[in-house]
């Protein structure tokens, strides 16, 4: 597995195409503390952690939007370039192929968050200074970035599922884009109806890491609802991808 997960990775970082999430974060970040409207919007104790707080709530947006050309990386060409039926027809077991290809898919979405979090953090510490917080302040925010962090993981297991499923590139960024559209979906509804709907978000992953940016004030039937949604898509997504691939006709 250690070898298919090198080989994807050393196929993977020659793709002008990975590098594409992480220079869309850099030109977020830049956009973001050097605008004049976001400046003035900033508290007047702006400290580089308060920055990262900030950027806790948008984490499913621009993240995941991000996520998207690792899916293409990772999984899709594999189809197309006749990779996968070569490496099962090397004897290599469909569960671990699958597994590997999940993994790596994870490492580039942890890479990619602490880009998203850490960059944004440099840079407003560069311009308004690191910031005298309390140590509650600071578990606060280290708490939320470790509950998105589980959250995302569970959505690459998500992405890795509909990219076996749906393999044709046009439909999938469709699939995955609209993942985050269910809640203002979900919304508009509501509206429309006059109907209390938000119960439903609550088993909605990308509402669930947005409501993660706020661990802090979650009590604890919230963030247990909010782990066992993860949990519960994670595992979904994860035995419905490896049954899905071991029945699969590869060609």
């Amino acid at each position: 597995m250690m070898n298919l997960i090198r080989a994807d990775f050393y196929r993977i970082r020659k793709s002008w195409v990975t590098y594409m999430p992480f220079a869309a974060l850099l030109l977020l970040h830049i956009v973001m503390i050097g605008g004049s409207v976001i400046q003035a919007n900033v508290p007047a104790d702006a400290s580089g952690l308060l920055y990262v707080e900030q950027l806790l709530p948008f984490t499913q947006l621009f993240f995941l939007l991000g996520m998207i050309p690792f899916v293409f990386c990772v999984s899709v060409p594999s189809f197309a370039d006749g990779t996968m039926k070569n490496d099962i027809s090397w004897g290599m077991s469909r569960t671990r192929l699958y597994i590997s290809k999940l993994l790596v898919l994870m490492i580039l979405a942890v890479l990619l968050y602490v880009f998203y979090i850490g960059f944004g953090l440099v840079i407003a510490t560069a311009l308004y200074g690191f910031g005298n917080l309390t140590m509650g302040y600071w578990m606060n925010v280290l708490q939320a970035m470790g509950a998105q962090t589980v959250a995302v993981l569970a959505v690459c297991s998500l992405m890795m599922f509909l990219s076996f499923l749906l393999k044709k590139p046009y439909v999938l960024t469709e699939a995955l884009a609209g993942i985050l559209l269910i809640p203002m979906v979900i919304n508009m509804i509501a509206a429309w109806f006059n109907a209390d709907l938000s119960w439903i978000l609550y088993f909605d992953l990308v509402s669930t890491i947005e409501r993660f940016a706020s661990f802090g004030l979650l009590d604890g039937r919230m963030i247990l609802i909010g782990f066992g949604v993860v949990a519960v898509w994670f595992t979904a997504s994860f035995l419905a991808g490896i049954t899905l691939l071991r029945k699969a006709e590869i060609k």
